[in-house]
């Protein structure tokens, strides 16, 4: 665990599950339940890390990996802490953490999410392929993304 200020990095974890889904509800249209993720801490080939403000999740990152591939399913920071560097921190704990595990990093997101695009470019990633009308409610294009992860 690691702190900044009033903030602390910690291995996403039961003990944060609940914070963790509260906060996916205040970022995304349509985030995964509670359940999925409690299926997600029982996962061997599932890793996550949150960023905690006191007893609130402010920040989080979830991924899945299998052989050599990452695949990013869910980062996301409340909007009152973002420009913090705390999208970052998190990508930068999971690719530390899968350092000699995995080669290249896949996700996918919505077309008009233009603040997360310009990180994930920032962060490495590139366009690699496009699914339209993958998202519903509302009905909208994914914009598929790749980064790789060691030189």
């Amino acid at each position: 665990m690691t702190q900044r200020d009033d903030l602390r990095y910690e291995l996403f974890s039961a003990e944060n599950l609940h914070a963790v889904s509260s906060l996916t509800k205040c970022c995304f249209l349509s985030p995964w339940s509670e359940s999925i993720y409690q299926r997600e801490l029982e996962n061997p080939l599932s890793v996550g890390f949150v960023c905690m403000a006191g007893d609130n999740a402010v920040g989080m990152i979830h991924c899945n990996f299998v052989a050599d591939e990452l695949t990013l399913n869910t980062l996301c920071v409340d909007e009152a802490y973002r420009r913090r560097g705390i999208a970052r921190k998190l990508w930068g704990m999971v690719t530390e953490m899968m350092q000699g595990v995995c080669t290249v990093c896949y996700l996918e997101v919505r077309e008009s999410n233009l603040p997360a695009r310009t990180l994930y470019e920032s962060l490495g990633f590139v366009q690699n392929g496009y699914r339209p009308r993958y998202y519903s409610d509302p009905d909208e294009a994914a914009v598929l993304m790749c980064c790789k992860l060691v030189e």
